[in-house]
């Protein structure tokens, strides 16, 4: 069993920008990605809305996924502060990888995870809102502005017979217990990639990671050690 291929990181990206770099004296960069996406925060984000971030911290959470397979990824960049934010969710921008701005999302909260099916070339999305995953589809030149308007998504169905196929897996048959779904995603995370740990009887010094690709069928297994209080 090949470790680590289906696994979607438990790093969830999140950020804080105010006061941290000056960026004007430097070049913008010709490619964002993950490690320098805080200067399209400060620049294309608070800079557009004439925000000094300079002045207080702003939190954000981002993600990255090539979307339209032509070889780099797209960023989506979920604000967090109360500027952005109102009772039904943040407004997420997604940028191409050369910091042009593809979309502008109201009112949506994580989890935002990429669907394997494609509209006009770019995969869909499904992002909380409005009480329910939202399915936001690709219209030629962007994603819908306001997902609480968009047709719902249920993974409930799809989610149980993960959980299923799990509980019939003979290590989890032997004395498995504690089972539970990873729910705390990065954004872009995979849509029908389920991930679940549990606890095994037999081997109480370990945490067992399963991860479930439902569109392949593909399963994976990790240990992962366990830190006691006293060992931490």
């Amino acid at each position: 069993m090949k470790a680590n291929h289906l696994f979607v990181s438990l790093l969830v990206i999140l950020g804080i920008v105010g006061c941290k770099h000056n960026y004007s004296s430097e070049p913008r960069p010709d490619r964002f990605t993950l490690d320098n996406v805080e200067r399209l925060v400060m620049e294309d984000i608070l800079g557009a809305e004439k925000l000094d971030g300079s002045e207080k911290e702003y939190r954000y959470s981002a993600g990255a996924s090539d979307l339209n397979g032509d070889g780099s990824e797209e960023i989506f960049v979920l604000m967090q502060d109360s500027y952005f934010c109102g009772s039904g969710g943040c407004t997420g921008f997604l940028f191409s990888d050369k910091g042009e701005l593809i979309s502008r999302m109201s009112v949506t909260r994580e989890p935002v995870l990429v669907a394997n099916r494609k509209t006009n070339g770019w995969n869909d999305l499904y992002v909380w809102s409005n009480g329910s995953l939202r399915v936001m589809s690709f219209d030629g030149k962007s994603y819908p502005t306001n997902p609480s308007t968009e047709r719902e998504y249920n993974r409930d169905r799809e989610r149980d017979t993960a959980r299923q196929t799990l509980e019939v897996q003979e290590v989890y048959v032997q004395d498995g217990y504690d089972l539970k779904e990873i729910t705390e995603l990065p954004i872009f995370s995979p849509a029908h990639v389920y991930q679940f740990s549990f606890k095994h009887h037999g081997d109480p010094q370990h945490l067992y990671m399963y991860v479930i690709d439902m569109v392949t069928g593909r399963s994976e297994l990790e240990l992962l050690p366990i830190v006691k209080e006293n060992e931490k």
